[in-house]
């Protein structure tokens, strides 16, 4: 594990990772990387490999200071959840067996419109681990009004935060969330991390991230696996992928679904909102057929 105190913060600001990143090559047998592919689709079992490590460093911050308010979060989402989410949820209810009372807050998104009119707008989206800095930076800026404007962040008066996340690559996402946080007066802000990319090593490799998301289930046949598997609760990059597929391979994909779980994934697709336009029109269709 390691921590890192940041400085020229109106609020104190501690992050801790389970891993730092400093060199090349990934270390991408390790066991720490070996579950996150998994993770990020929404694997029950990685959530739980990575929130029990990540509880332990929760606790131990609680326990410092016990009398305060305390509040376990995550980035924004918009009706899925990401791999971050679902690992904040898991510490939350790992904290609870502890006997440990803390609150869940998930903050969303903005609601208007997401669907995707292009393959442009997808691609830049679904790619988001493959971004320049720049890009980044074009990406998040819309999170800074989403915290400030939002019921539940502004809730976070005066609380103190554990903020789960699974990687840090740039800073950017923390950054325009810190800023906002910030504007809602919160106490303090605990940045949990599985990886931090070392800052110099990020801005010659952003694609690292990227690099690690793929680097196991990658066929076609352990993708359908883990669509159709009872033990996975499907993220926002879980039904991205399978729309990120070519026609021949999405239809492979849906036609090796039960029935109903082909029901329930065009049932998240749909209350996602981000597959509702034009341009996913025809393979929306298909997937809500029985046929």
């Amino acid at each position: 594990m390691n921590q890192a105190q940041a400085t020229h913060q109106s609020i104190p600001l501690q992050v801790q990772v389970l891993e730092q990143i400093s060199h090349l090559p990934l270390q991408l047998n390790g066991v720490l990387y070996q579950h996150y592919p998994a993770m990020k689709l929404g694997q029950k079992q990685a959530i739980k490999f990575y929130s029990t490590q990540l509880a332990v460093i929760a606790e131990n911050i609680y326990q410092q200071e016990e009398q305060l308010d305390w509040v376990i979060t995550a980035p924004p989402c918009h009706y899925l959840p990401a791999g971050a989410n679902l690992l904040a949820r898991s510490v939350h209810q790992l904290l609870a067996k502890q006997g440990i009372t803390t609150e869940l807050v998930e903050p969303r998104l903005k609601q208007q419109q997401v669907s995707f009119n292009s393959k442009t707008e997808f691609q830049n989206f679904y790619n988001y681990s493959k971004s320049t800095l720049e890009q980044r930076i074009k990406q998040r800026k819309n999170e800074l009004d989403t915290l400030k404007n939002n019921k539940q962040a502004n809730h976070l008066k005066n609380k103190s935060l554990i903020i789960i996340n699974d990687i840090n690559v740039t800073g950017t996402q923390q950054r325009f969330m810190q800023q906002a946080l910030e504007q809602c007066q919160v106490k303090s802000c605990n940045w949990l991390y599985i990886f931090n990319i070392e800052s110099s090593l990020a801005k010659q490799h952003p694609e690292l991230e990227h690099q690690i998301n793929h680097s196991r289930i990658k066929s076609l046949k352990s993708f359908s696996q883990v669509l159709s598997d009872p033990q996975t609760e499907h993220t926002s990059r879980c039904i991205s992928r399978l729309f990120n597929e070519d026609d021949e391979e999405f239809n492979y994909l849906i036609n090796h679904l039960a029935v109903d779980k082909r029901q329930q994934i065009h049932q998240l697709a749909t209350q996602e909102g981000r597959y509702s336009g034009t341009f996913f029109e025809q393979k929306m269709q298909r997937l809500g057929s029985n046929k």
